[in-house]
């Protein structure tokens, strides 16, 4: 994991470039609009956004997986011990 952001970590030679992205059916629609709009800002700053975007979509994961958890724990059966 990253120690900033607790995004996991892949290493750069196994990361694709952006054209090999842009180019795979499989990507997401999103995705490949982010990396467009991103080409046409400056990288540093773009990293930058995509650091605390990364962040931010993680706190909002942590969130839903937390509810889902509170949720499917109150409607299990207690069990007496």
């Amino acid at each position: 994991m990253a120690a900033a952001t607790g995004a996991p970590t892949m290493p750069r030679a196994h990361v694709p470039t952006i054209d090999e992205v842009l180019a795979d059916p499989a990507a997401s629609h999103w995705m490949k609009d982010a990396l467009r709009s991103a080409l046409a800002r400056d990288p540093v700053n773009v990293a930058n956004d995509a650091a605390f975007l990364c962040a931010l979509l993680d706190k909002r994961a942590d969130a839903a997986m937390e509810a889902g958890r509170a949720a499917v724990a109150a409607t299990a059966p207690q069990v007496e011990r």
